[in-house]
């Protein structure tokens, strides 16, 4: 039998622009665990945020997201090698999450046996997303195997994102700001504003009102002549007057750029909060109509 058939793996953190998609697309998810205390949820890609309100608001301090173990990507690998000898394996970034890490042990186990290319996406939900997409895409469009590995390795310099919190501590946990900064500014009411760069969140600067964060949000995709793609990544799946607002003005911006609206899960509410709103921009690739 001959084994050429491409095989895609993520993680849960993963969320899709388009409706639907994994219902279409045959892609292996490996789920973060959700755990605080002696609680643990094993979260989905449709998890939203609303399901596991609870597990967030009665956890002393916060959940935490932990990554796919390498046993569990093993066993992933392991059965997706008896229909294919090709995987291409993208996971969010490896400045938030030990999923790469954990993924890249795990192929280790099949050197020689099936090539399993491990691409960190150095970004997270939706980005993740849109590399996952264009990966299933390129599949089905007959490419080689090393091709799609190239165009979703192509694409990770390319995508952008910024996004702003509402609570400070989330940032704290992380490591980004001092527990006595997100204090005083959760007191007065500070909104940082952050962006990722090459995988990791960046603080950039700091608002004192959402209006005003909305509109740095706008500014910062002002900064792009030629896009293709905008997502507006939100914590509800509904659309909120904010992401309406923020949809509105960059499709009048950039009217030839489809703009869709994500909601972000579970996994990545422990390091962005529960009411925090991005714009994740795929740069088109240059000489490309």
């Amino acid at each position: 039998m001959t084994m050429n058939r491409i095989r895609i793996v993520t993680d849960s953190t993963v969320r899709f622009t388009t409706p639907g998609f994994l219902e279409r697309n045959t892609v292996s998810i490996a789920p973060m665990t959700l755990r605080c205390q002696l609680e643990a949820w094993e979260e989905s890609p449709h998890d939203e945020i609303v399901s596991l309100a609870d597990l967030f608001h009665n956890c002393q301090g916060f959940p935490l997201a932990e990554p796919p173990s390498m046993e569990r990507l093993a066993e992933i690998y392991g059965q997706l090698q008896a229909t294919s000898d090709q995987i291409v394996s993208i996971h969010a970034s490896s400045k938030l999450s030990p999923t790469v890490a954990n993924a890249r042990a795990a192929s280790q186990q099949f050197l020689g046996r099936c090539n399993i290319q491990v691409v960190d996406s150095q970004s997270l939900s939706v980005g993740l997303g849109l590399l996952v997409q264009a990966a299933s895409e390129a599949v089905a469009a007959g490419k080689e195997f090393d091709e799609v590995v190239r165009i979703v390795r192509g694409m990770v310099p390319r995508l952008y994102l910024v996004l702003f919190v509402d609570d400070l501590m989330y940032l704290e946990r992380s490591g980004l700001i001092a527990r006595s900064q997100a204090v005083l500014g959760n007191m007065l009411g500070i909104i940082p504003f952050l962006t990722m760069e090459e995988g990791k969140l960046i603080p950039m600067e700091k608002v004192r009102s959402r209006p005003r964060a909305l509109e740095k949000l706008v500014e910062f995709v002002g900064e792009f002549s030629d896009l293709e793609h905008l997502a507006i990544l939100q914590s509800t799946p509904e659309m909120t007057d904010d992401s309406q607002q923020v949809a509105e003005r960059l499709r009048a911006m950039h009217p030839d750029t489809p703009v869709s609206v994500t909601s972000y899960g579970p996994s990545v509410a422990t390091y962005i909060g529960l009411n925090s709103l991005g714009v994740v921009a795929l740069e088109r690739e240059a000489g490309r109509p």
